[in-house]
């Protein structure tokens, strides 16, 4: 007997009302669920990106300062960052663009903002910060403060700030200055040697008395001003070698200007035992010279170059009849006080 397979019967019942309505409950719990942690995911993670950025930022600002002894202008912005802005010692760009245009990139946090850009903030506690960079966050608006405004630096909110401060690197710049101007010192002495008298101008000192390379031989400071050379006018005379320091501005030698005194008596001295050293030995071997006590004559007689009637200090030697020895009125240039003059205690007979 042959048996005949029943076809199966297929079950085309679909689901029950309820059944969807419990589907598409659940289904609404999770998105209600899932949607908070997802968009704070989102928010933080162009926070993060923000953070970032402001760090790469402060970098670039640091940079720019080293290299051009300023911040950039509020007109110029952070844009002076990938744009040289025509400053002197602009060596950028100072931040890689992975985001398109690099002016956009520099000037527009992660949420599609403006930075806000402030130079010398005022801000609640004072003094915190030479330059502000601010991102409103994801409520898109700044509320710590504005530019022109006061910062508060602890405020309450989701804003970003990036606080940059000038004072590591201005550390560095004053250490390289100070050693330039001892330089300057040394080659305005050397140049007193030669000359009896001080430079007027960095520029008297370039080739002959230093080697190229302070701010290219245009002896700029290390925020890129002219170091200054003052002559005080006395006798003996005093260098000042000036730097305006960071503030870039000169404060008569006060705030935080850069000041270095260079005497006169060093190298005066060194030249007044040179030419006493010949003077001497002329005189020594002369012995039936008749001396007039007036060594602007008797040096003559001596048939002594006119370099040596002077010390090093512009001023005529003075000569002992009685030891036939000649001597410096020293630094002073008061015969009678002979505790400075040279031979120290030797004075008119």
């Amino acid at each position: 007997m042959i048996s005949k397979l029943r076809p199966r019967r297929l079950n085309w019942d679909g689901f029950t009302l309820i059944e969807i309505i419990i589907a598409v409950a659940i289904v609404a719990i999770m998105a209600g669920a899932i949607t908070p942690l997802a968009f704070k995911q989102l928010v933080k993670a162009k926070e993060d990106a923000t953070l970032k950025e402001l760090g790469g930022i402060e970098k670039g600002l640091l940079s720019f300062y080293a290299d051009t002894g300023r911040f950039p202008s509020e007109a110029e912005g952070l844009a002076a960052l990938v744009n040289d802005p025509g400053v002197t010692g602009w060596q950028g760009p100072y931040l890689d663009a992975d985001r398109g245009d690099p002016v956009s990139e520099v000037s527009t946090d992660a949420f599609g903002d403006p930075y806000l850009y402030d130079l010398d903030p005022a801000t609640s506690p004072a003094d915190a910060a030479d330059v502000i960079v601010a991102s409103g966050g994801s409520d898109h608006s700044v509320t710590f403060g504005s530019v022109g405004g006061t910062w508060t630096i602890n405020g309450s909110g989701d804003d970003l700030l990036q606080l940059v401060t000038n004072g590591p690197v201005n550390r560095d710049k004053i250490l390289t200055s100070r050693q330039e101007m001892t330089l300057l010192g040394q080659a305005a002495a050397r140049y007193y040697q030669d000359h009896l008298s001080f430079p007027s101008l960095t520029s008297d000192l370039a080739g002959e008395y230093m080697d190229a390379g302070i701010g290219g031989d245009q002896f700029l400071d290390s925020w890129n001003q002219p170091y200054v050379l003052q002559d005080d006018g006395n006798s003996p005379p005093t260098l000042t070698v000036k730097s305006p320091g960071p503030n870039q501005t000169d404060d008569g030698g006060a705030g935080d200007d850069l000041v270095l005194a260079v005497s006169s008596i060093p190298p005066g001295r060194a030249v007044t035992l040179d030419r006493l050293a010949v003077a001497q030995a002329a005189l020594t071997a002369d012995q039936a010279l008749s001396l007039t006590g007036n060594w602007s004559v008797d040096y003559q007689n001596l048939k002594l170059a006119g370099i040596y009637e002077t010390d090093g200090w512009g001023q005529v030697f003075g000569v002992n009849t009685d030891s036939r020895a000649v001597f410096s009125v020293g630094p002073d240039g008061d015969p009678a006080t002979t505790d400075d003059n040279i031979p120290v205690g030797l004075g008119p007979a």
